[in-house]
């Protein structure tokens, strides 16, 4: 059986606003792998009062051995 694991990395923009909305080391809940988000769709991050959006720039996926996985998404801000 496969095992798949999920990441989430920051471009330099992104990163400095995450952190800012939400305290370090907060889980980031992301959906089933059915669900899972395409390069172009948007996020709503952040606490209840601060959700802002980021976009998903691009999906890697990395090959760790026979059957495990690791899906990357890198986030961005979205264009002003």
């Amino acid at each position: 059986m496969s095992q798949i694991e999920f990441d989430i990395e920051w471009t330099e923009r992104a990163s400095k606003k995450i952190e800012r909305l939400l305290p370090k080391g907060t889980p980031i809940g992301l959906p089933p792998i059915e669900c899972l988000p395409m390069e172009g769709d948007v996020l709503f991050l952040g606490g209840k009062e601060k959700k802002q959006p980021f976009v998903v720039v691009e999906r890697q996926y990395h090959h760790e051995s026979d059957d495990d996985w690791t899906i990357v998404l890198i986030l961005d801000l979205p264009e002003a």
